[in-house]
């Protein structure tokens, strides 16, 4: 992770569409359906819990979470169920990205994963009481290597996002013996937003995944100077969600890499791995 950038204003986003799980995004549907859904409604309510806030212009600024989750996932390699990412800030980038999955059979401990991805302070509570404590993004945009000029019309930018998007590779080691897992990126953005008053003409979020489960995340934004007579740029942003050791190629090249995030997670820090216990009023059937 490198130096922060500005925090992004916001204008509004179109709304929230369903969050992926088309049939090479996510895994199948399987018997025992109905006890999913169970836990799906237990965390959104337990999301609903938290309360995240922005620093904006010197004073803390509640910010929306998007209503449905980006992704559910799955991860049968390294036993990961009923995950799902959430997003906070319906308009413009998302400022944070949290992963929640269950890492075995006990459906009350969650594991989760907090990533700041608004260039900016965050902070936020749960159930009312401070729980991810005030930390400062650690991530930065930079420029798309050799990329064309932003079309002008919305439709074919979305063309040249996609285009731009299906260069993005990665890989990571991990677990047993620091092996290599080559990651696939996700065909469909799990999120699409833009922000024309601030410069933001366009933007998708894709991930690069273990099989459905999100390690990186990839911003690819095409922007431009507010108020200025500035020619527009394609922009990528990358966020961590993941401990893995990651590498991430643009045409064949790497543009980016993350150490081992251990070292890096701390509820003072812009990411954050942790659990969460849902309370007996919540917990889901068993």
């Amino acid at each position: 992770m490198t130096a922060g950038l500005l925090f992004v204003a916001v204008a509004l986003a179109e709304p929230p569409k369903e969050p992926p799980e088309g049939k090479n995004d996510s895994p199948e549907k399987k018997p025992g359906a109905d006890a999913d859904e169970e836990d799906r409604r237990a965390v959104e309510r337990l999301v609903g819990g938290i309360e995240l806030e922005a620093l904006v212009g010197g004073e803390w600024t509640a910010v929306k979470r998007i209503e449905k989750p980006l992704l559910y996932h799955g991860d049968p390699t390294r036993k990961h169920t009923r995950g799902s990412v959430w997003g906070w800030g319906v308009t413009g980038r998302p400022v944070a990205l949290l992963e929640l999955w269950n890492n075995g059979s006990n459906r009350t401990k969650w594991a989760c994963g907090l990533c700041n991805t608004s260039g900016g302070k965050l902070r936020a509570k749960r159930e009312g009481l401070p729980w991810w404590r005030e930390n400062d993004s650690a991530i930065e945009l930079k420029e798309v290597p050799s990329a064309p000029v932003p079309a002008g019309e919305a439709a074919l930018r979305q063309r040249q996002l996609k285009g731009l998007a299906q260069k993005f590779t990665g890989h990571e080691f991990w677990d047993p013996n620091n092996s290599r897992y080559e990651l696939r990126r996700l065909e469909r953005p799990v999120h699409t937003y833009r922000d024309p008053a601030n410069g933001l003409l366009d933007g998708s979020l894709y991930i690069l995944a273990n099989g459905t489960n999100p390690e990186v995340a990839v911003f690819i934004e095409a922007r431009v100077q507010p108020g200025a007579k500035a020619t527009p740029a394609w922009q990528f942003m990358i966020g961590r969600m993941s401990h893995a050791e990651f590498h991430v190629e643009y045409d064949d090249k790497e543009v980016f890499s993350g150490p081992l995030g251990r070292p890096l997670s701390g509820p003072n820090k812009p990411y954050w791995v942790s659990s969460i216990e849902l309370p007996p009023d919540i917990e889901p059937n068993k």
